[in-house]
């Protein structure tokens, strides 16, 4: 009896054993050196191209395993199916399975982007698209351009049905979306005759219908694309915006006392002066206040409340509006005032010791020296120093937590100078002064900043909204705007030296800035040329770029 039973259990053992193996995900050997080649589709079933295509399962053949977790992310079929295909990995084979809800006379896609890696998570060199038709000729319109942004993007494509369509496309899942190549190139091949809406979102949102209000999105100059049979149209390109839509207010908060600070979410520096911003009391009452930049962080507004205010305290703007477009949006945040008392001490900002100064040879730029809480000082606060030369200097009151420090004579480049700051001279609105009743801090110049000019015509005559961008390629880009004359020329003077990339577009709404767009309502971005090349500006050099030849239209 006890023999029946141990062999029985070895049969059960042996039958899991086999059971486990062919179950076994499929791997390749190993050993040998390491794989980089990426895989290749080496046959299709039916093959591109194929036409009265009547069949429920396409099989796709690579040269290598494919790492099966990649996929579901990788393989799609377009225009996109109301039920979605079923992907079944076998060998190095994998299978689709479509629904019975193929169109008639429809060119289908089976794109395979680069999501799809093998085993050795080497992805595909770049996309495939495979046709076939459920009719009797492979559609061959195509519709390309690229995009223009700092991340990975797709492009969505929505095959507009009709009047209502027209405006609430975006609603409903695209019914083509393919991935951009890593320089922003891309081309939606085999497109049947129709009207289309295009836009380019973020990769990580590819395939999803569009939510304006949550979503950054870049649109084409063209309101409507009308692609007739088998035409091809090229240079449909999209610019996606850091931001999109209004400048909105985040946060608020009380820093120390009647002191308090907004957060927005952008640069709001430029509109401190334009922007409305009050304080409204539990019992609706308005106090006043005085608003000031942040001397470190242009996007967020300072304010110090003038009179004895409510426990709560409400944030408000109305927002602000230019060239009938909102810049800030309104904006309303309650928040509680600070009624501890501050026992710490002043602190330095900025400078430090590995701050440097970067100084000019014509004008004299200001030494800001940043408190960490409002203080009054006053001229004798401060003595400045280069090697041990005493500097003449004047000073000026920037905000209450910045002072600017201009020496009489200009800065020495390349030089090392000490700050000399004492704290019997400074008044804090709030906790203590200083630890230290003498604190030094050094910091460095830069070397002159120099200068160089730009001189270009091109090929955009006879306009007068037609504006020039040039942008550098820097952490914090500034941005050099000039309005190019009717001749289609221009220039640019007193540019820093540096690498700079150069656009143009069409002013349509003379906000004297590119506009994107909008999704809904609709209203298609203004036209823009990106310059392919980096300008270089050097140092006391006029660069002239010859004729510039635009390969889009208006």
């Amino acid at each position: 009896m006890n023999k029946q039973f141990n062999f029985s259990n070895h049969i059960f053992v042996i039958a899991a054993i086999l059971f486990f193996l062919s179950c076994a995900a499929v791997m390749s050997p190993p050993g040998g050196p390491k794989d980089i080649t990426p895989p290749e589709l080496t046959e299709t079933l039916p093959k591109d191209g194929t036409v009265n295509y009547k069949g429920s399962l396409i099989e796709l053949q690579f040269s290598e395993y494919i790492d099966e977790s990649s996929i579901d992310r990788a393989i799609h079929i377009l225009p996109t199916l109301k039920t979605k295909p079923e992907l079944i990995y076998k060998d190095k084979k994998i299978l689709i399975a479509l629904p019975d809800s193929l169109e008639k006379d429809q060119t289908y896609i089976v794109v395979i982007n680069r999501n799809l890696a093998d085993e050795n998570k080497v992805k595909l060199a770049q996309g495939i698209q495979v046709a076939f038709s459920t009719g009797d000729q492979i559609d061959e319109g195509s519709i390309s351009g690229k995009t223009y942004h700092s991340k990975p993007s797709t492009v969505h494509l929505w095959r507009i049905q009709d009047e209502f369509d027209s405006l609430e496309f975006f609603n409903r899942i695209p019914d083509y979306a393919i991935d951009a190549s890593d320089d922003g190139n891309y081309e939606f091949k085999f497109l049947s005759t129709g009207k289309y809406r295009i836009a380019a979102v973020d990769q990580m949102l590819s395939g999803s219908a569009i939510i304006p209000q949550r979503m950054t999105y870049g649109l084409s100059w063209i309101n409507v694309i009308d692609l007739k049979k088998q035409q091809k149209i090229n240079n449909i390109n999209i610019r996606i915006p850091v931001h999109l839509g209004a400048i909105v207010m985040t946060s608020a908060e009380f820093v120390k006392g009647s002191w308090g600070r907004v957060t927005f979410s952008q640069k709001v520096n430029e509109f401190s002066n334009k922007l409305p911003l009050s304080v409204i009391n539990e019992d609706s009452s308005i106090s006043k206040i005085t608003v000031f930049n942040d001397p470190l962080d242009a996007m967020k507004l300072n304010f110090i409340l003038g009179e004895n205010s409510s426990n709560y305290v409400s944030i408000m703007t109305p927002g602000l509006i230019e060239y009938k477009k909102a810049l800030i949006d309104s904006g309303i945040i309650r928040i509680k005032m600070d009624t501890t008392q501050d026992t710490s001490n002043i602190t330095i900002l900025q400078p430090n010791s590995k701050y440097t100064l970067n100084i000019q040879p014509d004008d004299i730029v200001p030494l800001t020296v940043v408190f960490s809480s409002l203080v009054e000082s006053n001229p004798n606060s401060f003595n400045l120093l280069a090697d041990t030369t005493l500097i003449s200097f004047k000073t000026e009151i920037a905000s209450p937590l910045a002072v600017n420090i201009y020496p009489t004579q200009n800065w020495k480049p390349r030089t090392e100078y000490v700050l000399n700051i004492d704290r019997r001279s400074l008044t804090p609105r709030y906790g203590r002064s200083m630890k230290d009743s003498l604190t030094s801090i050094k910091f460095k110049t830069s070397d002159y900043q120099g200068f160089g000019s730009l001189k270009i015509n091109s090929a955009k005559e006879g306009f007068d909204d037609f504006i020039a961008t040039l942008t550098k390629f820097e952490k914090e880009k500034t941005v050099f705007r000039t309005l190019v004359n009717s001749k289609g020329a221009f220039n640019m003077e007193r540019l820093p030296e540096g690498d700079y990339s150069l656009m143009f577009f069409q002013d349509i709404d003379k906000n004297g800035k590119y506009t994107p767009g909008n999704i809904f309502p609709y209203r298609p971005s203004e036209w823009f040329y990106n310059y392919p090349d980096t300008v270089k500006i050097r140092a006391n050099w006029e660069l002239e770029l010859d004729t510039i030849i635009m390969d889009n239209t208006f």
